[in-house]
């Protein structure tokens, strides 16, 4: 039996439960560790604001992050696209075509960095201002900028790696890929920062990102993964198609977050206008670039553990067990819904203890404010986002996009663009937290349908099966 043959045994009989925390495990370490280095680079950067006076720093860091957020839409788009269609076709054991999907998926997502990275570096200035950068925040964002875009062709086509490598069934070998390269980046920080400033954590993550992509390239030639052999390489027009069909909801998802979150840095600068002017000014750019990857350490358990249902669901569905997939799913949501709870018991009581770890002054108070609001509603929030990763798994493209862009897109963006102008800084800490209820009411009836058909076609299998 080839390692091929005894993967999809493992994930299409063994116990549910215990394959899905398998499977989880190591997702939910990798998302772990890149949100914990996100937070780190926001963490050793506030060391340039303390001596300044100022959260200057810390609000670049969280103006590019929007940047960042859009090189993850097409890495996600590639990986998500073409793992999907990986996972289907190892269900039926066509492994020729899977392999071509897999190298055509990487090849295509470094080729859209590379021309991001072009483009970016010409209007490097332009795009920082773009992005939400205030005029005392923009040399900083210069800084940083830069190397994120040299990074750009290496970061999305290791996404794409590592998403494939987990739609495989093989997470563990995604997780060490960008594992190491994040934890590198966590350790040369506090080496470069205190001599680079924030250029300083541009080169640390280039060299992270850069590490992460050659291990995760060498990795597909082991465990049994799919190769990236160059001859593979075959973008036919069949091919993205079904790569985009299925990675359009996750790159939607990605660029829609990309948008809120530049919205967020205009609303929170007085749209366009300076602090003096009307605006809330560095501090509410810093507090909130800080709740954001502080919510992100949060949420990136609960998107790993849909990380480790997607293969289950993917060849469970492809071997026509889809029993599996609803049990998979029910117990991704419960599981994700007891982290989100974990979060807010720990989040809301501890709010002012944390924020002063990374910024100062006014941006505290803003910070534990908008971290309070944000953890609540996120408890009830495990349906949608793990039901958006089931009907994107299973091709229910339509339905998948529109919970995929629910969150940020249909509800956050007009709440973001509405709020503040009526209730100023109050209003833009409340859209994020109002958006996820709007979410949760949109969720159940597209949800509900497609639970439904799937409980009906599992019991006219197990009818047929009865009957033999």
């Amino acid at each position: 039996m080839d390692k091929k043959e005894a993967k999809f045994i493992k994930m299409t009989t063994s116990p549910v439960l215990p394959l899905l925390l398998r499977m989880s495990a190591p997702a939910v370490v990798s998302m772990l560790i890149s949100a914990i280095y996100n937070a780190a680079d926001s963490y050793f950067v506030s060391s340039i604001d303390k001596q300044n006076g100022t959260n200057a720093a810390v609000g670049s860091i969280g103006v590019i992050f929007s940047f960042m957020a859009i090189l993850q839409a097409f890495g996600f788009m590639f990986g998500h696209g073409s793992g999907n269609y990986i996972s289907r076709q190892l269900g039926k054991k066509f492994y020729d075509d899977a392999q071509k999907m897999a190298v055509t998926g990487v090849g295509l997502s470094f080729l859209t960095g590379l021309v991001i990275s072009v483009f970016g570096l010409i209007f490097l200035d332009e795009l920082a201002t773009f992005l939400g950068s205030t005029p005392t925040i923009l040399p900083y964002a210069r800084d940083y900028l830069r190397f994120i875009l040299i990074a750009a062709p290496f970061q999305c086509a290791a996404l794409t790696m590592n998403n494939q490598l987990r739609f495989q069934g093989n997470a563990r070998h995604g997780m060490v890929g960008l594992g190491v390269g994040a934890v590198l980046n966590m350790g040369l920080d506090p080496v470069l920062i205190p001599h680079l400033g924030v250029s300083g954590a541009g080169v640390a993550t280039l060299v992270g990102q850069t590490l992460s992509f050659v291990l995760l390239l060498i990795l597909t030639f082991t465990g049994g993964n799919l190769p990236m052999k160059p001859r593979c390489f075959a973008p036919t027009w069949g091919r993205i198609t079904e790569l985009l069909r299925g990675g359009f909801p996750s790159f939607a998802r990605q660029i829609i977050g990309s948008v809120a979150t530049i919205l967020l840095n205009y609303a929170l600068k007085g749209y366009g206008a300076d602090a003096a002017a009307g605006g809330f000014g560095d501090d509410a750019i810093a507090a909130m670039s800080v709740i954001g990857r502080i919510t992100m350490i949060v949420s990136s358990i609960v998107i790993g553990i849909g990380q480790g249902f997607q293969p289950i669901c993917g060849m469970n569905y492809g071997a026509g067990k889809i029993d599996r997939v609803l049990s998979a799913f029910y117990k991704a949501v419960l599981l994700s819904t007891g982290v989100y709870v974990v979060g807010a018991l720990i989040g809301v009581p501890f709010a002012p203890q944390i924020l002063p770890r990374f910024v100062s002054g006014g941006a505290v108070d803003i910070g534990v404010r908008a971290l309070r609001y944000q953890l609540v509603p996120l408890i009830f929030s495990a349906y949608y986002l793990t039901g958006s990763m089931m009907m994107q798994n299973l091709g229910a493209s339509l339905k998948a996009t529109i919970l995929a862009v629910a969150r940020q897109g249909l509800t956050f963006i007009p709440l973001i663009l509405i709020l503040p102008r009526v209730f100023g800084l109050e209003g833009a800490l409340l859209a994020q937290p109002l958006s996820d209820v709007l979410c949760i009411l949109i969720a159940f009836p597209l949800m509900i349908p497609e639970t439904r058909k799937l409980k009906r076609a599992a019991a006219e299998i197990a009818r047929k099966e009865a009957a033999v």
